[in-house]
C-alpha cells in the first residue's frame, strides 16, 4: 500500500522528455505494469502468446497517441475521424502523435522474397524509377532527356563557334519527291540551306546532290556562339526543336564535326529510341522487366 505523499511525488513528478513514461497499464491481459520507452531509438517488444505484446503495442501505447492527438482537433473534425477508447492505465507521460502499422499475412509463392513479402519492393522500384540512369547499347553514351536550357549551356560551354541544324524527318508522303519539289517545300517554311553530304547546300541552287533520303538536316541558323548571341541561341534551339521534331544537330562547319542533341529517351548519336525507366521494368513479376534475350 502507497502512502499518500508517493502519490504526490508521483503525480508532480515532471516528465522525462527523453523516453515514453507508462504507470499501471493494466488493458487486456496487462497486470499493471510501469515502463519507460526511449524516443528516438527502436523498441522491440518480445515474449511468448500471450504475454500482452499487442495490448501493450497497439491497445494502450497506439491508443493513447491516437487519442490525444486526435483531440486536438475541433468537434467538428473529431466526428469524421476514428477514435480509439481510453486505455486502462493509470498515467502516459511523453507520448506523441502515434501511427500503426497493422500485422498481416502475406501470401507466399515460389516467387515470392523478402522485398515483395514486406511491400519494400514497391517503394525501390519508384526510386530506382527516378534515379536510374540510361546508356545506349550501342555507343555507350549517357541518354538523358535534354532542354533548352541544358542544350544551349552544353552549346555555350563546349561548342563555340558551331552552327545550329535542325533534322526534317520526310514522311512517307514526300519520299517520292524530287529535289525541285523539295526545295519548295522547305523554302516555304522559311529556309534556304541545308547540310548534305558534309556541305552546306542552297535550297534553290542548281548543285546536283543526288538523292535526298528519307532524313535531310536544314539549317536553322548560323552564328558564332557567345554570350552576346545567348538570346539568339535559345531562339534558334526552340525553332529548331519543334521543327526537328525534338531534335537537333549542331555542326562544326570547319571540320564537318556534328553534335546531335535530343529531348527525349533517345541516342542522338545511334539514333536509337530506348524505353523510359518505369517501376515496371524493376519487376520481375511484369514483363517489362524480363530479359528480352533467351535464358
Amino acid at each position: 500500500m502507497t502512502s499518500r505523499a508517493t502519490e504526490q511525488e508521483r503525480v508532480t513528478a515532471p516528465a522525462n522528455a527523453g523516453c515514453v513514461e507508462i504507470r499501471g497499464a493494466r488493458q487486456n491481459n496487462l497486470k499493471g505494469i510501469d515502463l519507460d520507452l526511449p524516443l528516438g531509438k527502436l523498441t522491440v517488444i518480445t515474449g511468448p502468446s500471450g504475454s500482452g505484446k499487442s495490448s501493450l503495442a497497439f491497445d494502450t501505447i497506439y491508443a493513447e497517441g491516437q487519442r490525444r492527438y486526435v483531440e486536438t482537433f475541433s468537434p467538428y473534425t473529431r466526428q469524421f475521424l476514428d477514435r480509439m477508447d481510453k486505455p486502462r492505465v493509470d498515467e502516459i507521460r511523453g507520448i506523441p502523435p502515434a501511427i500503426a502499422i497493422e500485422q498481416s499475412n502475406p501470401v507466399k509463392t515460389s516467387r515470392s522474397t523478402v522485398g515483395t513479402m514486406t511491400e519494400i519492393n514497391d517503394y525501390l522500384k519508384l526510386l530506382m524509377s527516378h534515379v536510374a540512369r540510361a546508356f545506349c547499347p550501342n555507343c555507350g553514351r549517357e541518354i538523358r532527356p535534354e532542354t533548352v536550357r541544358s542544350i544551349a549551356e552544353e552549346v555555350s560551354r563546349d561548342l563555340a563557334g558551331k552552327s545550329v541544324g535542325a533534322h526534317v524527318l520526310r514522311d512517307r508522303t514526300r519520299r517520292k519527291q524530287n529535289r525541285a519539289t523539295f526545295s519548295i517545300f522547305i523554302q516555304q517554311q522559311g529556309y534556304l540551306r541545308i547540310w548534305l553530304h558534309g556541305e552546306v547546300i542552297r535550297a534553290d541552287s542548281d548543285a546536283k546532290i543526288g538523292r535526298l533520303g528519307g532524313r535531310v538536316q536544314v539549317i536553322q541558323d548560323r552564328l558564332a556562339i557567345s554570350e552576346e548571341a545567348r538570346s539568339r541561341l535559345t531562339e534558334s534551339i526552340e525553332t529548331a526543336l519543334r521543327f526537328g521534331k525534338d531534335r537537333i544537330n549542331f555542326v562544326n562547319l570547319d571540320s564537318k564535326e556534328e553534335f546531335p542533341f535530343s529531348t527525349g529517351w533517345h541516342c542522338a548519336h545511334c539514333d536509337l529510341d530506348i524505353r523510359p525507366p518505369t517501376p515496371g521494368l524493376f519487376s520481375f513479376n511484369n514483363p517489362l522487366g524480363a530479359c528480352p534475350g533467351n535464358t
